[in-house]
């Protein structure tokens, strides 16, 4: 029963999955000339914002990723990578986090990513691009101990005992660590969240 309300709740959710009031059919010639605007090189930067807004609520998957991994690769502007990332972050149906031992694993990390096979996965089940955030745990809300908090480049993920902090890199990846418990027998985990 439990599994079938966080299902249900999920499914209510799901229409909220990014910052778009809904997904647009654009024609191919609006499709090149947001392309274009994204990937000039010199361009204004609220020029490239706005040619990013318009591909990525396009209503073909392939348009919205482009908008994501181009509109990374070919801006340095701190502000424009900034709401890349949080409108990246506003369309994943789950967070995926990989994860890599390092000498410093502890037994129980390395139990933590067998037990994950590399990928700690959770579902993502309420969307506020207002706040920043992403709530987990069948939230409908962005509860404290169940959320990705998205704050300017960094971002913050609290699922319970585990806990972990990201940078956005120049490879547009989420990079930093992930602590799987909060006592001295953890230490921690380097991690990574793709945006793309």
């Amino acid at each position: 029963m439990k599994k079938l309300i966080i299902f249900l709740v999920f499914i209510m959710c799901a229409s909220q999955a990014n910052g778009c009031e809904e997904f647009v059919s654009y024609e191919p010639s609006e499709l090149k000339e947001y392309r274009d605007l994204l990937s000039k090189v010199g361009a204004d930067p609220i020029d490239r914002l706005f040619a990013f807004e318009k591909l990525v609520c396009s209503d073909k998957p392939i348009m919205r990723t482009y908008a994501v991994k181009v509109g990374l690769e070919t801006t340095d502007n701190e502000l424009v990578r900034n709401q890349i990332m949080l409108s990246a972050m506003m369309q994943k149906k789950r967070i995926d986090i990989e994860l890599f031992p390092n000498k410093t694993a502890t037994e129980l990390d390395k139990k933590f990513i067998q037990t994950h096979d590399g990928i700690y996965s959770v579902v993502v089940t309420y969307y506020s691009e207002k706040e920043g955030c992403l709530g987990l745990h069948g939230s409908r809300a962005c509860k404290a101990n169940y959320s990705l908090i998205i704050k300017g480049d960094k971002a913050e993920f609290k699922y319970g005992n585990h806990i972990g902090w990201f940078d956005l890199t120049s490879s547009g990846e989420l990079v930093g660590v992930l602590k799987a418990g909060m006592d001295a027998r953890y230490s921690s985990i380097p991690a990574k969240i793709s945006l793309y």
